[in-house]
């Protein structure tokens, strides 16, 4: 065959390939590298002396300024840090100094979360001093969202010293800190503080209940580690996952450690955590790097991915997707599943890309390594019930080669597709706008829809319904989305949950199960929307006035008597007597002195 003739062949095959991955009668899959259009040009930097270096880059995507979309912070190390605010057109503007968060301070990673519960998303970094200088210990950084001041300007204040978080622990004298992560381990309506370090020979990953204001009016964190039953040497710690993955309301934890140090532990409802694990298949071993979770299979089960290193050996390494067992044990399904395969993983996403209902996974790779140079970002397209996985990011216009660590997601334009950003070490931050949708029209077979909670009415339960579980019901399929802190790693993705619909336009119902106990429930949605779902004051209150009195009692009533889910009050997917005995409990707890 003349060498004309193979590279015909060549391209008739790469043509049949985009037409069935991308296509086969479905809207087509593309993103598009906007970096450059949306004003998100940012590169970091690091100090010699800065502890792991090349493992670094990452940033978080949240809506600091309460305006509805997400903005981006970049973490430059020793570079300045960009804090994008979204323009709602499409860019986004740095406004880091103006906000006093330019820095630099030698940063490794960060989270995003509401941890004062006063409406506005706060930040925990991981960072080691002014960049003017050389890394140091203990100055790891709560910045606290001061919100908007008289003349509307927004601004961070570092309260971590005195909030007793700037530190690992006592007598450290070690630049650790990698990944943190936010979490209600015991269910008293606040978040509390995971921070990891990778230091195997100290005890650096650390578990911070998170205890309010004390009598002098100032925020306090305790270190209950120890107490927990989380203290240990031997774990290279990347990153925290708090999610409650055995559907108890608690969230368990997920250590995510490099070199086989990785842990599950289950909370125990009581402060303290028991470690199973021995109960995921493959995750001792694991050189881990990002994880992400979700119910990829369907089955009301939680499960997730944790990213590796793919070897040359053929039976070395590899991603592990972990799927959960009816018992809670999980069994590692990546090779036979052909999403083992990607090369130096870091960063991980499980999210329904092309809204097909099924979800795909996304991972950055790179490292300087023989062999793992220059390696591309893998999107693994779920065919059907995470039984098998197309690797598709080539075709679908994710071209990234480079030393990619960090990865989230958000929908920076609210159209309600998923679009990614790639944080690289030394390298250009990468943004790829995802296309399915655009502009501002749902194709047919994409439909969605996006679901953030206000617990904001109730104190019992966590900003932002972190530790809630969503049930979205449409007449054909159930679809279970845990609300949780979505870390990712070297940073954290929105606190919410997105979901594709596929074909169907609506929605029977939304469920959510909050981490208090109750449940509240909403019928008859149309799909294609941005949801903000709002826990009422009291479990009891439904004509939502903020009280419970016998007005609360004639809506429930009225509710059952159509037979409507919105009665649900026991979240059993039924509207009968026994939502009558829990509605009563719940009366009485309300309106009892």
């Amino acid at each position: 065959m003349s060498g004309s003739s193979i590279c015909s062949l060549v391209s008739l095959l790469s043509s049949l390939t985009i037409a069935s991955v991308c296509s086969a009668g479905q809207p087509v899959l593309h993103f598009t590298d906007l970096t450059n259009q949306a004003g998100l040009e940012s590169i970091n930097d690091f100090s010699p002396d800065q502890n792991y270096a090349p493992m670094i880059a990452g940033g978080v995507a949240a809506d600091f300024n309460n305006d509805g979309y997400d903005d981006i912070l970049h973490l430059g190390s020793l570079n300045p840090n960009s804090l994008f605010i979204n323009n709602k057109d499409g860019t986004f503007t740095d406004q880091a100094t103006d906000w006093g968060i330019a820095g630099p301070f030698h940063s490794y990673a960060a989270s995003a979360a509401d941890f004062n519960n006063d409406g506005y998303i706060d930040l925990f970094i991981t960072a080691f001093g002014p960049a003017n200088g050389s890394p140091l210990p203990n100055v790891h950084m709560l910045m606290r969202n001061n919100g908007p001041d008289q003349s509307g300007q927004w601004s961070f204040t570092d309260i971590a010293q005195s909030a007793g978080v700037n530190q690992l622990f006592p007598g450290n004298v070690s630049k650790e800190g990698t990944g943190s992560g936010w979490g209600d381990y015991d269910l008293d309506g606040d978040l509390d503080l995971f921070v990891c370090a990778y230091s195997a020979l100290l005890p650096g990953n650390r578990l911070f209940r998170n205890d309010g204001l004390d009598q002098s009016n100032t925020w306090r964190f305790t270190d209950v580690t120890a107490q927990a039953g989380l203290e240990q040497v031997g774990l290279a710690g990347f990153l925290p996952s708090l999610v409650d993955m055995n559907n108890d309301r608690y969230p368990d934890l997920v250590i995510i450690g490099d070199a086989g140090s990785s842990k599950f532990y289950v909370n125990n409802q009581n402060g303290t955590f028991t470690n199973t694990t021995n109960d995921a298949q493959g995750l001792a071993t694991v050189n881990g790097m990002g994880i992400d979770t979700a119910d990829i299979n369907n089955d009301g089960l939680l499960d997730f991915f944790v990213s590796n290193i793919r070897f040359a050996n053929p039976n070395a390494g590899g991603n592990i997707l972990l799927l959960q067992n009816p018992d809670h044990s999980f069994r590692n399904t990546a090779a036979s599943s052909a999403c083992r395969d990607g090369y130096w993983g870091w960063g991980s996403l499980i999210n329904d890309f092309d809204h097909d209902g099924h979800k795909d996974i996304l991972e950055t790779n790179g490292f300087f390594s023989s062999g793992f140079r220059n390696k591309p970002v893998t999107l693994y397209l779920n065919d059907g019930d995470a039984t098998h996985f197309t690797e598709s990011a080539q075709v679908c216009g994710i071209a990234h080669s480079g030393q990619g660590r960090g990865l989230i997601r958000l929908d920076a334009d609210n159209d309600g597709d998923m679009d990614a950003v790639v944080f690289n070490f030394k390298e250009p931050t990468a943004f790829f706008s995802n296309n399915l949708i655009t502009p501002k029209t749902t194709p047919p077979n994409t439909h969605w829809a996006r679901i953030k909670l206000d617990t904001s009415a109730r104190d019992s339960l966590a900003p932002q319904g972190i530790g809630a579980m969503v049930t979205v019901s449409t007449p054909t399929k159930d679809y279970i989305l845990p609300i949780h802190n979505n870390t990712t790693y070297c940073g954290t993705s929105p606190a919410e949950a997105h979901i594709g619909l596929a074909d169907e336009s609506a929605i029977s119902s939304i469920r959510v199960a909050w981490p208090d106990g109750s449940f509240t429930t909403w019928t008859d949605q149309s799909a294609d929307q941005i949801f903000t779902l709002s826990a009422p004051a009291f479990a009891a209150d439904y004509d939502a006035s903020g009280t419970v009195d016998i007005n609360d009692i004639f809506a429930f009533i009225g509710e059952l008597g159509s037979k409507s889910l919105t009665a649900d009050h026991n979240g059993d997917a039924q509207a009968d007597f026994f939502d009558i005995s829990a509605f009563i409990r719940d009366y009485r707890l309300a309106t009892t002195p």
